[in-house]
């Protein structure tokens, strides 16, 4: 079987130590896709902390044949792979590869790299040069020339500090490598002023001189000629793409210093890194054709885009943590896709265009007084609706965005919130809670801070405010483009019911529920123009699309809540799905899944109770028939993402039925209170 002309496979790779992989990341599971054209196979890793389109956008592009400077790159590789194994020939086979420092970390054994040979160590530097002057004195006491890179972040003053202070090894340091963010003539300032050689790794605006050394990375642009010293690195990618350096720096001749190739020696190891020198300075390859790894990339799941082209896919946002199937939906021009959150449930893509897209953002920021000289702090990920919008509201109006990537960090959330000088931020209710857990005051140049993805706790809003913080709870849904009822901005220093935003209209419709539901609450329904078009819906073999709306243009949602003219109060899910951790999980889905990994199904039964932190907390409530719970429930653990585990198991006698034998789920409530303090 001949396999399609156009396949991804979406990687990570783990770093061995507690560090990230730059003075700019803390990042340690560094994720990007190899892509396969047309036989050949290339590699995209960006570091959006760099300045690279972040992974979704990476990914987005080559699904829908567009650019990004790195996928263009990795199509040139797969090209020149895709033609030497058609040829049955090796790229790298007797290559004459620079030999390369060896990039260490905060915690490198100078001595025993010495000891395997290596002659110059790569250090990581930041704004705290003194530990990275540490560092060099270590490698240079073990007999190691040094360079090391700030990336961008000293100022003049400070490198000047350190330049002092470093005068008596500074025979020993080959380069320092973009001590401040490149301008040509501070550079050859500082150059004069200190006699230090500096390197130049990423630029914005062409090359001016100012620097001594050109640090390439082949996954980011071709080499062509310089007329200087030149030093080939990795990038940190994939071992494809270290291969592809190589192959790059091999044929570019004479001219090069050490290079930095063999950085899969900084990951936990794998098959591919395994192919690959784990001893000293000299480039060892893969072997095969191409640039070798044949059979681990022909034994990879490869996911196909055949049929794909510009012209027939719009944008697609999901996590890449749980990428979805067949790729996603296939999404016409115009048509931005949003995979909703709840990953327990079917799958399912909420669809925008840039128009509802557009009047949520104008709704958002004349609700806020949202203006130029704002600054959003991002601290939700960009592929839910609520993080894209920031960027969205920010670019309706001129502001700044500031994001703050990688693992959550409530206390690298407050520095980066006083650093930036953040006026507007948005969270969810577990991270509101992390923030109470640090005590800290609020930095005051904050003037709100949007709660959402969840029911607000009182209680937690009333103890971020007496710290200062501008707590507004908010309601909204990926299918209204997030926001749809928000407290008021003067309201920000006490609790506020939530108003409905001006393009929003909402009624409440009766439920089928039995018992009655009290007077006033219903089923919202909303219209207007940031309402979504529709949704595609996985029904296990391909993606079909709903309306969103009816023929008058109302959507009823599965939210029960009480309406008061314009004053909107969110009282419970009416589907069986809650929000744990801003998460969307599904009850139904994940009991389903339940009685899979061993339960007996209808023995047991899944239900939230609210919780101060997570928003929900799930809990098991089993009848002795249904089986040890604790098996099943490490099964679970295993497959499901992080926000959908249970939380606690309770064995109960029975379980509150019809007389039909059906699980009455309303009773659950009284049941749990019964058996769980």
């Amino acid at each position: 079987m001949t396999p399609p002309a156009l396949a991804y496979f979406r990687y990570g790779l783990k770093l061995r130590g507690p560090e990230g992989g730059n003075a700019r990341s803390a990042r340690r599971v560094l994720e990007g896709f190899l892509i396969r054209v047309a036989g050949g196979y290339g590699s995209v890793m960006p570091w959006p902390e760099l300045g690279d389109a972040p992974l979704q956008d990476q990914w987005q592009a080559f699904r829908s044949g567009g650019s990004t400077p790195l996928l263009e790159r990795a199509r040139a590789c797969a090209a020149a792979d895709a033609a030497a194994r058609r040829d049955g020939r090796s790229l790298l086979h007797q290559a004459p590869v620079p030999l390369s420092h060896a990039t260490a970390t905060g915690t490198a054994d100078f001595g025993a790299l010495r000891a395997e040979g290596f002659t110059a160590a790569k250090l990581k530097g930041g704004p705290d040069w003194r530990a990275a002057l540490g560092q060099m004195r270590q490698a240079v006491a073990a007999g190691l020339r040094v360079r090391v890179d700030f990336n961008g972040l000293l100022q003049e003053e400070t490198f000047l500090a350190f330049a002092r202070a470093a005068e008596d090894i500074k025979e020993w340091v080959d380069f320092v490598e973009d001590p401040l963010p490149y301008e040509p003539a501070r550079w050859e300032w500082l150059r004069q002023q200190t006699g230090w050689r500096l390197a130049l790794d990423r630029l914005a605006g062409p090359e001016r001189g100012g620097f001594d050394v050109r640090v390439l990375k082949p996954a980011l642009e071709s080499a062509g000629r310089r007329p200087g010293p030149v030093v080939f690195t990795s990038y940190l990618d994939h071992p494809l793409g270290q291969a592809f350096a190589a192959w790059e720096a091999a044929r570019y001749g004479d001219g090069q210093e050490l290079g930095g190739l063999l950085t899969h020696r900084l990951f936990l190891p794998d098959a591919f890194s395994e192919r690959l020198a784990r001893r000293g300075p000299a480039w060892r390859g893969p072997g095969g054709t191409g640039l070798g790894f044949d059979d681990l990339l022909e034994a990879l799941p490869w996911v196909p885009l055949a049929g794909t082209s510009p012209a027939a896919a719009g944008r697609l946002w999901q996590n890449p943590r749980a990428p979805l199937p067949e790729g996603g939906p296939p999404l016409a021009p115009g048509q931005i896709g949003f995979a909703t959150s709840g990953s327990t449930g079917k799958p399912s893509v909420v669809v925008h265009t840039d128009a509802s897209l557009d009047a949520s953002a104008d709704s958002v920021n004349a609700w806020l007084q949202a203006r130029a000289e704002d600054v959003w702090l991002r601290a939700l990920p960009e592929f839910h609706v609520g993080g894209f919008q920031i960027e969205r509201r920010a670019a309706r109006v001129g502001s700044r965005v500031a994001a703050e990537e990688g693992k959550w960090d409530p206390a690298r959330l407050l520095h980066r919130a006083r650093a930036e000088g953040a006026t507007l931020l948005s969270l969810v209710p577990t991270q509101l809670a992390d923030l109470l857990q640090l005590g800290a005051a609020a930095p005051e140049s904050l003037r709100a801070v949007v709660v959402g993805g969840g029911a607000l706790d009182e209680a937690a809003a009333a103890a971020a405010r007496r710290l200062g913080w501008p707590i507004l709870g908010s309601y909204g849904s990926s299918e209204a483009a997030s926001q749809v009822a928000t407290a008021a901005l003067a309201s920000s220093q006490g609790p506020a019911p939530l108003e409905l935003l001006p393009p929003w209209e909402a009624r409440v419709q009766p439920d089928s529920a039995d018992p009655p539901l009290p007077d006033g609450l219903g089923l919202l329904e909303l219209r207007g123009p940031a309402l979504a078009t529709g949704r595609y819906l996985w029904t296990g073999g391909t993606w079909l699309f709903q309306p969103l709306a009816d023929p008058d243009g109302w959507w009823r949602s599965s939210d029960q809540v009480t309406l008061a003219g314009r004053t909107l109060r969110f009282a419970h899910r009416a589907d069986r799905a809650v929000k744990v951790r801003g998460e969307l999980v599904n009850l139904d889905a994940l009991e389903q899944q339940l009685a899979a990994l061993g339960l007996a199904a209808g023995r047991f039964a899944l239900v939230a109770r609210p919780h101060p932190r997570l928003g929900a907390e799930l809990v098991l409530l089993a009848e002795p028939a249904a089986g040890p719970a604790a098996p099943a429930l490490a099964r679970l653990a295993a497959v499901a993402p992080p926000f959908a585990s249970v939380h606690r198991a309770q064995e109960v006698p029975a379980l509150p039925r019809s007389p039909l034998g059906k699980i009455q789920y309303s009773a659950l409530a009284a049941l749990l209170r019964d058996s769980i303090p």
